[in-house]
């Protein structure tokens, strides 16, 4: 530690001189103190005037905080130290005492007594053991005024750190004292709150935020919490992160982090959506039907444009959504989902747009954000959209116009920036036309239209699903990897699978646990599905009968094709009508009519 002027405190500075003169009077000698850099920081006599500059390193005293040793040199000068001085020679004083101030191993620096009167050296010599107690008491002194200097720069340099980094948070932070008094804010807060540091300092915490318990906080075992409080005179609502200052046991105060709406929203989102990331190279398919549905899913992401995903229920409709917000998003942007069909009509529209306190009985009484707020800066996935009642679809249609919301109860709008993907696994067209859903949302909503094919029109995929699951699931057993042999593979390639992707993999699984051995048997697989008995032929022929001519499926699928579009004409609208007789999606049949050269 060093105590050199250079560093030290101007009152330090004059304590170490007021020591040396204190010596110096009552003994009637000269005194200089000498720091371990060996500036002499203090001095009496002639020895003041050479206060801040550094003495020789063959001086007495640098010998002495060299080795931690004291000296007594009398005026025989037969001393070896003495001799080594350069100024030996020259020297008028008649004697001197030198000892070391250090604590431990630790040297500080030394004390010089010198005598230019051998009277004075005498006398000091006689009351010498005294003498060196009466300096080892002004050494302690001396080091405990020292440690006392550095403490307190060291207290200063970590409060001027802590101001640099409270004042620069991004989140805006209140420190009160025991009473809830501010004593402390980061420059943030002034955003948040609309007032400056200087107002807020001094001010009483709950004349800003009324719902704030101080006892409750203080006697709270956790000692984090998180709090939604209210601003006073306002309808803003912030979640704080409140945390008690304990300081041997005893209550000093609070330290309050305040967050923005958005950063909420992000929080909540982050919350709900652990290990939820799912992209486009998530997904399995190599079919021409699937790789299709996949390069219009990356078009639709590029846009914020309405999406609007058509399926039957297990085919991916949410995953293929992520996928899309995924694509083109940052990665801290929300993605929130709500099936309309499975919250209650009497509470769907809270979930949907929040509210606010005292909207209906049992309310929060601070209220509480929707959907649509914590998807702020993100996509709100409306899964089963042919479930929502007719006078939510207005609501909906509003936001999707004006791009505000406003809570149950509430009258203010609030302004939102959300790109909306919904889904049904219903025919939106019937409903239209039966009024059952309005015909103004549909158009919204159909901005890009996605229809993803069930999984018996893509069985290209059935092989690739089942090694992935079943990869899966012996990993997540830690079971042996299995393999499914031939005669189940075609069985399950045949299979009609109306629960799609959902249903084949819940049979993965089912077989992973079941099957004991390394090979998984058709016999395993007909305990989990089955089929009727006029179709196992035609899965598994044990007999070839060459007199029976077998129809090559294309060639099958183009001659109905064929009788379709005769039958209901080749213009738009007989395309459809014709899809829809072949019970295949319109973008399935384009497809077909183009592969086979139909198109006349």
């Amino acid at each position: 530690m060093k105590f050199g002027v250079r560093i030290l405190s101007k009152e330090l500075n004059v304590f170490v001189q007021q020591c040396a003169e204190a010596i110096g009077n009552s003994l009637d000698v000269e005194v200089t103190i000498i720091d371990d850099n060996y500036i002499r920081v203090a001095g009496t006599g002639k020895y003041k005037k050479e206060v801040g500059k550094k003495i020789p390193e063959y001086f007495v005293s640098a010998s002495v905080i060299k080795t931690g040793k004291s000296y007594m040199i009398d005026s025989a000068r037969d001393n070896e130290i003495c001799n080594k001085c350069q100024e030996h020679h020259n020297c008028d004083e008649k004697g001197h005492i030198n000892i070391p101030i250090k604590d431990g191993k630790k040297i500080y620096g030394a004390i010089s007594i010198l005598c230019v009167n051998e009277k004075h050296f005498n006398v000091l010599l006689k009351k010498q053991k005294s003498l060196q107690k009466f300096l080892k008491n002004i050494g302690d002194l001396l080091i405990s005024k020292f440690k006392e200097n550095e403490y307190v720069k060291q207290l200063e340099l970590n409060n001027s750190q802590f101001n640099v980094i409270f004042s620069s948070m991004s989140d805006g932070v209140l420190m009160t004292d025991e009473r809830g008094f501010i004593i402390n804010c980061s420059d943030a807060i002034n955003k948040l709150l609309k007032l400056s540091k200087n107002k807020l300092l001094g001010k009483n915490v709950k004349e800003l935020f009324p719902n704030i318990e101080m006892e409750q906080i203080k006697n709270n075992e956790d000692n984090t919490q998180f709090m939604e409080i209210k601003l006073k005179n306002s309808k803003k609502i912030f979640l704080s992160l409140t945390s008690p200052i304990i300081i041997d046991n005893v209550f000093k105060g609070l330290v309050i982090v305040l967050m923005e709406d958005t950063k909420i929203n992000t929080l909540i989102y982050n919350k709900m959506n652990v290990h939820q990331i799912f992209t486009f190279h998530d997904m399995i398919g190599e079919s021409e039907e699937f790789t299709d549905i996949i390069e219009m899913g990356k078009k639709a992401a590029v846009f914020d444009s309405n999406v609007l995903i058509l399926g039957e229920s297990g085919t991916g409709k949410e995953l293929f959504a992520r996928s899309i917000h995924n694509h083109n998003k940052p990665a801290n942007s929300p993605f929130i989902a709500i099936n309309c069909a499975a919250i209650p009509e009497s509470l769907l529209e809270s979930e949907l747009f929040g509210y606010e306190e005292g909207a209906f009985t049992g309310a929060k009484q601070t209220g509480k954000p929707g959907k649509f707020e914590l998807a702020n800066g993100g996509t709100i996935f409306l899964d089963e959209i042919g479930d929502m009642p007719l006078h939510l679809q207005a609501k909906i249609l509003r936001v999707l116009q004006d791009r505000t919301i406003e809570r149950v109860g509430g009258i203010n709008p609030i302004p939102i920036n959300v790109r909306v993907i919904a889904a049904t696994n219903k025919n939106l067209v019937k409903m239209v036309e039966t009024k059952e859903f309005r015909e103004d949302l549909y158009y919204r909503l159909n901005v890009f239209h996605i229809e993803i094919p069930p999984l018996r029109e893509r069985p290209k995929d059935i092989p690739l699903l089942i090694n992935y699951f079943l990869q899966m699931y012996c990993d997540k057993f830690g079971v042996r990897k299995k393999k499914i042999e031939p005669d189940a593979m075609v069985l399950l390639m045949n299979y009609e699978w109306k629960g799609n992707i959902r249903e084949l993999q819940n049979t993965i699984e089912y077989l992973c646990c079941i099957c004991e051995d390394e090979k998984i048997y058709i016999d395993d697989v007909k305990t989990k599905i089955h089929f009727n008995d006029n179709n196992d032929d035609i899965v598994i022929p044990l007999e070839i009968n060459e007199e029976i001519e077998v129809i090559p499926i294309n060639e099958l699928e183009r001659k109905e094709i064929k009788k379709a579009l005769d039958k209901y004409g080749y213009t738009t609208a007989g395309k459809l009508q014709a899809a829809k007789a072949l019970n295949i999606g319109k973008s399935t049949l384009y497809r077909k009519i183009k592969e086979y050269n139909m198109d006349f």
